[in-house]
């Protein structure tokens, strides 16, 4: 089972595993490339269950990601660094 970063993972060896018995089964929802490609293995190989990268959506993660952006907002029209910034650089000094 993969639900956290595509390039974990080598692909091809999880399909030649199945395809050759040494696992029974596979679980995806988060891939080398996305959209898949109509012609990769992932979508001929039994035993993979694929599912469109939403292993994260569910109401409690809507309900703390609305609870992170609000504290945010708040720490912003504080003036204060904000704590789940990705580029801070490009955030307005708002102290001037």
């Amino acid at each position: 089972m993969n639900c956290a970063r595509g390039a974990l993972l080598d692909y091809d060896a999880v399909c030649d595993a199945l395809d050759s018995g040494r696992l029974a089964g596979a679980g995806f929802d988060v891939y080398p490339q996305e959209p898949v490609p109509a012609d990769s293995r992932l979508l001929s190989t039994p035993g993979i269950v694929m599912t469109p990268h939403i292993a994260g959506a569910s109401q409690e993660v809507a309900h703390k990601a609305a609870r992170i952006v609000a504290a945010e907002v708040g720490r912003y029209l504080r003036g204060e660094p904000l704590a789940h910034c990705a580029n801070p650089e490009v955030t307005v000094d708002r102290t001037r």
